[in-house]
């Protein structure tokens, strides 16, 4: 009770500011601009600034009452983050720790500088305890340093020396820990910021790696552990080595993340690692495996939310990587039929509908043709805007295949001349060589005026080289959807057996 009564005592000395979240507005009966700025933006019903100021005051985004709205709600919003609520299952114990820490740590703060230090140290102990066990080593310092502190100024020698002694040696961890992150973050600086400045670090990162685990071992470690986990993770995706990240995913999961959220004490997310698991099993082609574990971990996902969206895209182009087309039908139903795909970026709804162009072509049912264009599909120009950069080539190839299984044989030519033009001014060979390759390839065709023998061996010299260079599926790069090496069969399928192309050759031998 008298630590209550104190703490009451502080507040109403203090004064108490109105606890401003995001609600409606009890004291008036019209609900408030900043709330209505909120609900519009959380329905997705404000596009931008211009939406939201022209709905709400019928104006523009400089107007001072809109901005005003603005910084109120974001006022608000700051205000929420006191008041998140961490014990929901979603979150790990790591999680949920932090959060509770650092509000303890806060709490402790206010109370010294309110003249309740006696509170404060009854907190601290705890602290210090809980913030040790998941290694929030800036915490536990700090926390060691104020509870010192507070002892050198009550004059209690024997705690004051425990402490001290306690802090001294838990620096030498903290500072191990900190040159770790300064490692960690030296490397991921650089790796994230160009290909270039990634090629300038590549060898540094084996040793830095290495470093790390061996401070991790030392200190007998978890979340230095995690840390030079997560580096090699990123250094093998840049080698393509998909095999080990695979493996050291299996690792993780197994040592530290396959349990309930609140049994996991590391700073490791499910979700990230599932999907780093699964990307490593798409590059590889590894599809009854793969599909395996998509299935298995799609529960961790919520179903209809944008992550779930993602995984289950990887999951069904893991099944276009080995043609399983009734899979990748069935998938596709699923994830078109959610309640909550149209909710889904422009960008994402796009995709799928190359996607679903794919399975037409290769598995034409009429669940999927009903509601789509196939010939709108297929005469229409792509704009090639940046935001769909990962799938312009995509789109030009299916369209080529449409036309060249139709026989329109201007058609095809005009289609590759548009890829080749696509190639000239958007594509890097350095890092789209497989497209240059398949490129090259479709150019042969109309070179050797369709004729299956003519284009399958000057073809094959590149289609060697496709089965030598396997780069890894990169949506944010021109992504195959189908492996070029298998669209090549197809393509030398249409050619020998397509009347079309037997007719075309007849003639124009004729003709020479």
């Amino acid at each position: 009770m008298k630590d209550l009564r104190r703490l009451i005592r502080i507040i109403k000395k203090k004064g108490q500011r109105s606890i401003q979240l995001v609600n409606i507005n009890f004291r008036k009966k019209e609900t408030s601009k900043d709330n209505l700025l909120y609900e519009g933006i959380t329905s997705d019903q404000f596009k931008s600034d211009e939406d939201a100021a022209k709905i709400i005051f019928n104006a523009d985004p400089g107007n001072r009452n809109y901005r005003n709205a603005k910084g109120k709600l974001k006022y608000k919003l700051l205000n929420h983050l006191y008041f998140l609520d961490y014990d929901k299952d979603i979150y790990t114990q790591y999680q949920k720790c932090e959060y509770s820490c650092m509000h303890t740590l806060h709490q402790c703060k206010i109370l010294i500088n309110e003249n309740a230090s006696d509170i404060a140290m009854r907190l601290l102990p705890q602290l210090i305890k809980s913030a040790k066990e998941y290694e929030f080593t800036w915490i536990v310092e700090e926390a060691l340093t104020i509870l010192r502190n507070l002892y050198a100024e009550r004059g209690k020698v024997t705690p004051y020396t425990e402490t001290n002694q306690e802090l001294v040696k838990y620096r030498k961890f903290h500072l191990a820990h900190l040159e770790c992150e300064d490692l960690y973050n030296g490397m991921l600086v650089h790796i994230n910021k160009s290909i270039s400045a990634q090629n300038r670090v590549i060898n540094k990162i084996p040793a830095t790696i290495d470093r790390i685990y061996k401070e991790a071992q030392k200190h007998r470690s978890k979340s230095l552990y995690v840390m030079a986990s997560k580096l090699s993770l990123v250094y093998h995706n840049i080698l393509w080595d998909f095999e080990k990240n695979a493996k050291l995913c299996g690792d993780l999961e197994k040592k530290y993340l396959n349990r309930n959220n609140d049994e996991i004490s590391v700073n490791l997310d499910k979700q990230e690692i599932a999907f780093i698991r699964l990307n490593a099993y798409l590059n590889m082609a590894q599809v009854d495996e793969g599909s395996k574990y998509a299935k298995a971990k799609l529960k961790l996902f919520k179903t209809g939310s944008r992550n779930w969206f993602k995984f289950a895209e990887l999951h069904f182009l893991l099944y276009l990587k080995e043609e399983q087309f009734d899979e990748a039908t069935g998938l596709f139903r699923q994830i078109r039929t959610n309640k909550n795909y149209n909710t889904q970026p422009e960008t994402i709804r796009n995709r799928w509908h190359i996607y679903r162009a794919y399975l037409i072509f290769f598995n034409d049912a009429k669940i999927l043709r009903w509601g789509f264009n196939i010939e709108e599909f297929v005469t229409s120009k792509p704009s090639y805007p940046k935001e769909y950069n990962g799938l312009n080539v995509a789109t030009l190839i299916i369209q080529f295949l449409f036309l060249l299984r139709e026989g329109y044989i201007e058609e095809v030519k005009t289609c590759v001349t548009e890829i080749q033009k696509y190639k000239s001014a958007h594509l890097d060979k350095r890092h789209n060589y497989r497209n240059s390759i398949f490129i090259r390839m479709l150019e042969i065709i109309i070179e050797k005026d369709f004729d299956f023998e003519k284009v399958q061996e000057k073809g094959n010299n590149y289609y060697k080289k496709l089965l030598k260079h396997r780069i890894p599926s990169d949506l944010n790069l021109d992504a195959e959807i189908i492996p070029y090496e298998r669209m090549w069969q197809h393509i030398l399928s249409i050619l020998k057996t397509n009347k079309s192309y037997i007719h075309f050759r007849f003639y124009n031998a004729k003709a020479i």
